[in-house]
């Protein structure tokens, strides 16, 4: 009973709450109402500085993230393997895709300008995302998300106020703009946040291993003052950072405590500015904070400062015993749609009598003018056929809402871009949840004609090794990888390289969030020959081994005994599947190199010399073995179960590097550094675009 009645006191608290924001309660929901109120005129102000600060942030983001200042790097190597998320799009060659880094260049100039605003916008949306979809290899969060905002901007009226449109046409100035507009941009940082949250509530962030030893970096330097830097690692990265992201969108939406609320936000933006490399996310999230503070903040803070400004002129005529300043009296009047003559006429009212009597009667005509006017209006747009069109823009929010919290855990349908992880990494909001370390990338190459094998660099034809964490992307690049080695023995007419009958295997040793090291995919699978398909579970992947978690007090206990013993020694753990061999290679520069096995069966077959006969034998639980370096060696799995080893190992190279390395004194807040870096990047960037532009032209005309 208790329970009940508690329950029915939350709801009427709910229903309270909703009626105080919308004007309606929850159950006389209609969509007519819904579409007033996404429609209720508010301040155009703070939407005109979003969209400036958010241009030029994107001028600065191009060259740099998105790859504008390397573009012969990226895309003018033809034998460059490329992830499109859909096979049909395809980067275009050199000289086009410098057109279209140009025009995204220019889209996102002409939206900090408010110059040709739909068009610039939508010029910068098609190119962005265009950009986005052909290589899925760089994509990031924060790069989803600024291809959200460019869209959602390109359908708002934010040039309607601090633009170059109105300052051309001035019939385009508007003091308000629907309240829809605002709504989509607060919602998509409402889910930024709100999501992170989420998907930090998993049992690896909670138990603090998805982000580990990123305490010592110095700006946790005051956490330090009372907390061990596992304390501040388990804490203040997990566990604050868990409720922050889960509750900071709330905060700042609630007008009591919203100040405190950007305080903190703002000092996780400039920290994570600090912490990672992730381009100009932070700087978009600072610039869009105020959209959580009342529309007009702009116009509130400019009359603040000019009314501050006036006292201090007045102040120091005062001081030097000039005369007193004549200044007109200016009242604050929320009817935008007042013309200014009108509002002239009534500050010369002012001027005389009784100005708060004045300043009220005026107040009270203007909502009751606000009221018949906001009726007419409707009554208008109804009559008119246009209120069917403000229907159907709230029904488009709605299905917009709902695909942004439908996303994030659509994971069940898109199978085939599932890892260990569900999804790629570009649309799920999983910031920072797994952190992984790549062992080794081995690509093999296998002639099944003339029987022969031979291995391929895997940064041969990459950017980068995101591809080698995804099923569908190492797939994409076996296929990339036949048609680069078909294209080198086209080349080579008298001396081919290959027959067309081949088959790769490629096998990828990583480890995900401090766990053991272990295969990601199977190497026994030729991914020529292997079935791929969006929205089926990738055949090739491995398992991830939770069966080794029990282990992880005992990792977490032997590292720290292993690098106790000096400053170079180092261990890593691996873990194999039954009835697969493991190939390694022990480089020279590691010593004391030493094989334990920590559970399962394995056979140890080091490599034949003239000083070992390569004499195999088997080890269990417990056993150890010597490991020569500059030697390979094979570890076979015999048992019915995963096996899992350690190695300890001492470093030599790192000892001599430390030893040789000359300590440099960095400023831990290069802002200077950093803003020359992208202003140079832009320099390069423009030269390029300019030189590849030109040299398609010249082709152009050579042609004709």
């Amino acid at each position: 009973m208790y329970l009940k009645q508690k329950i029915y006191s939350i709801l009427l608290s709910v229903n309270k709450k909703f009626e105080e924001q919308f004007g309606w309660p929850i159950k006389e929901t209609t969509l007519c109402k819904v579409t007033d109120y996404l429609y209720l005129p508010k301040d155009s102000s703070s939407l005109a500085v979003t969209r400036i600060l958010f241009g030029l942030a994107m001028l600065f983001d191009i060259p740099d993230e998105r790859g504008g200042a390397a573009l012969g790097r990226r895309w003018g190597d033809p034998r460059t393997c490329h992830f499109p998320l859909f096979p049909f799009l395809q980067a275009m060659p050199m000289p086009y895709m410098a057109i279209v880094y140009a025009c995204l260049w220019l889209g996102a100039l002409g939206i900090m300008l408010g110059y040709k605003y739909h068009v610039s916008s939508s010029t910068f949306a098609v190119c962005y995302w265009y950009l986005l979809l052909i290589e899925k290899s760089y994509w990031n969060n924060h790069s989803y998300l600024f291809g959200l905002v460019g869209l959602l901007l390109a359908h708002t009226e934010a040039n309607c106020y601090w633009s170059m449109d109105t300052w051309l046409d001035p019939s385009l100035k508007k003091r308000t703009v629907p309240y829809w507009n605002y709504f989509v941009l607060k919602f998509q940082f409402f889910i930024l946040y709100f999501m992170a949250g989420l998907k930090k509530g998993t049992a690896e962030w909670l138990a603090g291993y998805s982000v580990q030893n990123l305490s010592e970096h110095w700006v946790f330097g005051p956490f330090k003052l009372f907390l061990t830097t596992a304390q501040t690692d388990y804490l203040v990265v997990h566990w604050f950072i868990f409720l922050f992201d889960l509750t900071v969108a709330v905060w700042m939406m609630c007008a009591k405590s919203r100040h405190v609320a950007m305080f903190f936000c703002a000092l996780f933006h400039l920290m994570n500015s600090r912490l990672f490399r992730i381009g100009m996310f932070p700087w978009v999230c600072l610039a869009t904070m105020p959209l959580f503070y009342p529309f007009d903040w702009p116009k509130t803070l400019m009359n603040r400062c000019k009314t501050n400004l006036t006292k201090s002129v007045q102040d120091l005529c005062k001081l030097f015993g000039l005369g007193p300043v004549e200044h007109e009296c200016h009242c604050h009047l929320k009817n935008s749609e007042i013309e200014d003559d009108t509002i002239d006429n009534i500050v010369r009212d002012l001027k005389g009598g009784d100005s708060e009597t004045k300043i009220k009667e005026i107040t009270d005509n203007l909502e009751e003018i606000n009221t018949k006017a906001k009726d007419v209006c409707e009554d208008k747009a109804k009559h008119e056929g246009k209120y069917e069109n403000r229907k159907l823009t709230t029904v488009l929010i709605g299905l917009y809402v709902i695909s942004q919290l439908f996303l994030p855990y659509s994971h069940f349908v898109t199978k085939g871009y599932n890892n260990w992880t569900d999804g790629l990494y570009g649309y799920s909001w999983d910031m920072m949840v797994h952190t992984w370390d790549t062992h080794s990338i081995i690509v093999k190459v296998v002639d099944n004609e003339r029987n022969s094998e031979f291995f391929v660099d895997p940064t041969l034809y990459t950017l980068n090794d995101r591809w080698t964490r995804h099923g569908d992307m190492v797939y994409q690049y076996a296929k990339c990888l036949k048609e680069n080695l078909k294209e080198e023995t086209r080349r080579r007419n008298k001396r081919p390289v290959i027959s067309n009958n081949i088959s790769i295997y490629i096998d990828v040793w990583c480890s995900m969030n401090g766990r053991f090291t272990q295969r990601m995919f199977d190497p026994k699978v030729d991914l020529l020959r292997a079935h791929w398909h969006p929205f089926s579970r990738v055949p090739f992947l491995m398992p991830l081994l939770d069966e080794a978690l029990s282990w992880r007090s005992y990792l977490d206990e032997m590292k720290d005994y292993v690098h106790s013993w000096n400053n170079y020694s180092d261990v890593i753990f691996l873990a194999d599947f039954p009835g697969y061999e493991l190939e390694k290679y022990i480089p020279d520069e590691l010593h004391n190199v030493t094989l334990t096995i920590l559970e399962g069966k394995v056979v140890f077959e080091p490599e034949v010399t003239k000083f070992q006969n390569g004499q195999s034998y088997q080890l269990t639980e417990g056993n150890q073995a010597r490991v020569s370096s500059g030697l390979f060696h094979k570890l076979l799995n015999i048992g019915d179960k995963p096996a899992f080893f350690v190695y300890t190992f001492y470093n030599s190279t790192e000892r001599d590097l430390k030893m040789t390395e000359v300590p440099k004194s960095e400023p831990k807040l290069p802002i200077l550094k950093e803003l020359m870096r992208r202003l140079n990047s832009i320099v390069i960037f423009g030269t390029l675009v300019v030189e590849n532009i030109f040299r398609s032209v010249f082709k152009v005309s050579q042609c004709q």
